[in-house]
């Protein structure tokens, strides 16, 4: 909560009880969960405008990380964004994706290699993904 949320943004989508942060029950509502396969198809899902797969990548070799981070560069949609862990990155890996310049494990859909790949989904709102490693 202290890295950058705006106090508007924090006061008026999240409400305190003791030292713990609760998201409010309106954006909770909003939420779906579901297991997922990374190494699996999961274009049927829809398109997304931000994905958080952070500290995921860690677990797979480079070969299985760029055919994830190809996976996910068709749901993404053409101006979206991934976030990865502090220690992960696309570099060497896939052209899907750019840095995004200042800041760290955030990388943009990248228009040009990503063009191949993307299938036209529909898209209202936006629509965030995360990843985590089975936690």
């Amino acid at each position: 909560m202290q890295r950058g949320l705006p106090i508007k943004l924090l006061i008026g989508h999240f409400t305190q009880s003791g030292d713990q942060w609760q998201i409010a029950s309106e954006l909770r509502a909003m939420v779906r969960w579901r297991q997922l396969n990374l190494l699996r198809d999961f274009s049927s899902l829809g398109s997304f405008d931000i994905v958080f797969c952070r500290n995921v990548l860690m677990n797979f070799d480079r070969e299985t990380k760029g055919h994830v981070l190809d996976r996910l560069a068709r749901v993404i949609a053409h101006d979206g964004y991934l976030v990865l862990g502090a220690t992960e990155t696309v570099t060497g890996m896939t052209d899907r994706f750019r840095s995004v310049a200042g800041q760290h494990a955030l990388y943009a859909a990248n228009p040009v290699g990503a063009r191949l790949l993307r299938r036209a989904v529909p898209n209202s709102g936006l629509r965030l993904v995360a990843v985590n490693a089975g936690r």
